[in-house]
């Protein structure tokens, strides 16, 4: 950190408060040459700016009826008008007399305020090229525009509380191993934990990758799926599964259809978590079909507290 210069003035005064004693530091603090006035407890006061009065005269009388030192910070006017941020602290001593001190802080605020404003704006500088580089990967790997991709760290962020620079590092580290046919996989996997549980928000944009429909056969409500499901389109499924849990009435069944999708990883997983919840909590049967690489693999997580299991 940078130096910075002092400025520390001493002060005593008797516990009557008539007879007061300023070092020559507590004058030139106060913006006055020393000797120039008699220092007293309402000269100390009045230059204490009005939303801080009463704090330091309650540390001065509290100084006088105890030896526990007491102290505050406060907005110090000298006799120009110029603002000085100083501490002050007293403390009964012998004889009755109160010894204190006031420093002001003024210098060492503004350096570290300077040198705190200089190591945001670094840090605002690298975060801001890690989020250009993980936008441009998630455009890349998902197919999507600068909003879109844009959108999607912003949601992550927003739900479960992270840094956007720390979720675009997140981006960047899985996309570090190439960017071939895995990557998607890879880019689902890192942000799926960000997503986990959380309700699903609409989405304006549809990816051309997934085709949703739904049909109705009888009592149950049926949505099919095909394609595949990604962090750029979990919400187009989740708004899917919504819509037809509202159609089904209570005691009602949807089926949700998912033998036409390439592949169930997390992302996908976490939207069928939360609606298997959701239907339950309506009193509705929801049964999953499918939901792997070919019909015959499981979903890629189990569905705990569900009234169905996923079939094949």
């Amino acid at each position: 950190m940078t130096a910075t210069t002092t400025c520390v003035g001493q002060f005593r005064c008797a516990s009557a408060g008539e007879r007061w004693w300023w070092s020559d530091q507590m004058f030139l603090i106060h913006g006055m040459r020393p000797g120039d006035v008699v220092p007293t407890r309402e000269l100390l006061l009045a230059h204490v700016h009005h939303d801080d009065r009463q704090v330091v005269a309650d540390v001065l009388d509290q100084s006088v009826a105890g030896s526990d030192t007491r102290g505050c910070e406060y907005s110090l006017l000298d006799l120009s008008g110029k603002a000085h941020r100083v501490v002050l602290a007293a403390a009964g001593g012998a004889g009755d007399d109160v010894t204190g001190f006031l420093v002001d802080v003024t210098a060492a605020r503004d350096t570290l305020l300077a040198e705190r404003v200089n190591a945001d704006l670094a840090l605002a500088l690298e975060s801001h090229a890690a989020i250009d580089q993980a936008k441009g990967i998630l455009m890349l790997i998902y197919g999507v525009d600068d909003e879109a991709a844009f959108r999607l760290l912003k949601q992550s962020s927003q739900k479960r509380n992270v840094r956007l620079r720390s979720l675009a590092g997140r981006v960047i580290d899985a996309a570090a191993a190439g960017l071939e046919s895995t990557a998607r996989e890879r880019l689902d996997e890192a942000l799926s934990t960000v997503f986990a549980e959380d309700p699903p928000a609409p989405q304006a944009r549809r990816s051309p990758i997934l085709e949703l429909r739904t049909e109705r056969e009888g009592d149950t409500s049926i949505l099919r799926a095909l394609g595949r499901v990604d962090l750029s389109n979990r919400d187009d499924l989740a708004s899917a599964i919504t819509l037809a849990l509202l159609r089904a009435s209570a005691g009602g069944t949807v089926t949700v259809d998912l033998r036409g999708v390439v592949r169930i990883g997390s992302a996908a997983a976490d939207v069928l978590t939360t609606a298997l919840r959701q239907s339950a909590a309506h009193g509705i049967t929801m049964t999953i079909v499918g939901g792997g690489p070919g019909a015959d693999e499981p979903l890629a997580h189990p569905f705990p507290h569900s009234p169905a299991t996923p079939t094949d």
